[in-house]
């Protein structure tokens, strides 16, 4: 039996049915594609510390005392004018660690930089100096180190010019340490400031932002 005339163009005019979901990925695809491509979703604000309170550092228990604006005397009679925060800090391992250095913008972070190196950024930027000194403050002595199981005053000094206006107060990103092991020939382990995953150049982690006020007090 053959086919009419009628039945062909009926067969020519049957419409190709595209399901309505992939179409519409279809659709989003372009648009994406006209702006830029996809965006990350922004990154969460780390948690927050309150002022006097204790912030787990991992290595070390922090806590964050105050921010003063004050004015030092040397030993040879000359004053120099200084926002110093007060920390008390309780080294939570079994060996005597070293304060650290704090870290200097520009360079490479460094997993070993003791706790002044968990000190990763201040806001508003204060100081002479791209970055503070840090010492142990004990009797009026000061000292680089912390022994376990004792909580000691540490003082994170940043030295401002004498007609610097100080901030109304500081904010603080503070980093935290894991104990892991040091490297592929060194089998030990250490505490090492946690670094970002898949981060390059490496950066350390937020754990705690703190805000302290600063107030002007005597030496």
């Amino acid at each position: 039996m053959t086919s009419s005339p009628r039945d062909a163009r009926r067969r020519r005019r049957r419409p190709v049915l595209v399901p309505v979901a992939l179409a519409v990925i279809a659709a989003g695809i372009g648009v994406t594609a006209i702006f830029g491509g996809l965006k990350e979703a922004p990154e969460e604000p780390p948690p927050t510390a309150r002022p006097g309170e204790t912030v787990d550092q991992g290595a070390f228990h922090t806590q964050f005392i105050k921010a003063v604006d004050t004015v030092e005397r040397n030993e040879f009679g000359r004053t120099k004018r200084y926002l110093n925060l007060v920390l008390k800090v309780t080294n939570m391992g079994d060996e005597t660690a070293s304060v650290g250095v704090a870290h200097e913008p520009g360079r490479p972070w460094s997993v070993f930089s003791g706790l002044a190196g968990s000190l990763l950024a201040i806001e508003p930027k204060v100081g002479q100096e791209p970055s503070p000194r840090v010492h142990v403050l004990s009797y009026g002595v000061k000292s680089q180190q912390l022994h376990p199981g004792i909580t000691t005053t540490v003082v994170v000094q940043y030295e401002l010019d004498p007609g610097a206006v100080a901030p109304d107060s500081v904010t603080l990103d503070v980093g935290r340490f894991v104990y892991q092991e040091i490297g592929m020939r060194d089998q030990g382990n250490a505490w090492q400031l946690e670094m970002k995953e898949d981060s390059d150049p490496a950066v350390p982690v937020v754990a705690t932002r703190i805000t302290l006020p600063v107030r002007q007090e005597e030496a």
